[in-house]
């Protein structure tokens, strides 16, 4: 029997648009909101593995895009890109309920991690996380599975773990964690096969 949960962020609890920022700033800049988007998009991958600080991220980010607003602004139209996935919230409240260990490994960075532990609540379920940004390496590489499962003391083969990525779940299975990959339109079903196997 799985002796905890492993959950992914984006797309799973929470779906995420950068456009809506692209959207939000496309007045300040001398670009379109989809030539935003491409411009900055490049300063994500360092950003999420801690080689740029939030910092030095909206400086560069400022400088490709041509950005002639507030910083303060700029940083809260980043921030704020995300839409809970409510059954998936749901879900996790009712396998924290039975006493099932939640844990999260997601690809993510010092700009979004405050905004959505303090603005949803879900987030204090978890018992322990590993941020990407915070460990220097992204899924689906393979040192980021295993400093989560030493770092989280968990059993891979007792804990499910959920990413809607294909090639994270097969990254996760390698680890020898129990991958499913999540699909939105396939909810229920997914939901289904991990309640039994916990209960």
């Amino acid at each position: 029997m799985p002796s905890a949960a492993l959950f992914d962020i984006g797309n799973v609890i929470l779906f995420f648009d950068f456009g809506k920022a692209a959207r939000k700033i496309e007045s300040l800049c001398p670009f379109s909101a989809e030539e935003i988007f491409q411009k900055v998009q490049p300063l994500t991958p360092p950003l999420e593995r801690g080689e740029l600080t939030p910092g030095e991220f909206f400086d560069h980010a400022s400088q490709r895009i041509g950005y002639e607003g507030d910083r303060d602004f700029l940083r809260e139209s980043f921030e704020d890109i995300f839409e809970l996935n409510q059954p998936v919230v749901d879900w996790i409240e009712e396998l924290d309920a039975n006493g099932v260990p939640l844990f999260l490994l997601s690809n993510t960075n010092g700009i979004h991690v405050p905004f959505f532990e303090s603005n949803y609540e879900v987030f204090s379920r978890f018992q322990g996380r590993i941020y990407s940004h915070e460990v220097g390496t992204m899924k689906p590489d393979r040192e980021i599975y295993r400093i989560t499962i030493e770092t989280l003391g968990i059993d891979p083969a007792q804990t499910i773990y959920i990413d809607d990525l294909p090639e994270n779940c097969e990254a996760g299975s390698e680890a020898g964690l129990q991958a499913l990959r999540y699909d939105p339109a396939n909810h229920a079903a997914i939901r289904q096969k991990v309640t039994a196997s916990v209960s």
